[in-house]
């Protein structure tokens, strides 16, 4: 019984923090994705300029 109630608190904290994880992961690379949207946006943008 002791190891039953073991492994479904574990299961608990994974249902909790896999999320977490997920979501931090998301978000760091969508940051990585814009910043270099960015620089590409400003390389064309600095290629435009100096028509």
């Amino acid at each position: 019984m002791e190891n039953m109630i073991s492994i479904l608190s574990l299961l608990s904290l994974l249902f909790w923090l896999v999320p977490f994880v997920f979501i931090i992961w998301f978000l760091i690379t969508f940051i990585k994705l814009q910043k270099e949207k960015n620089q590409i946006l400003r390389t064309i943008a600095d290629k435009m300029n100096k028509l």
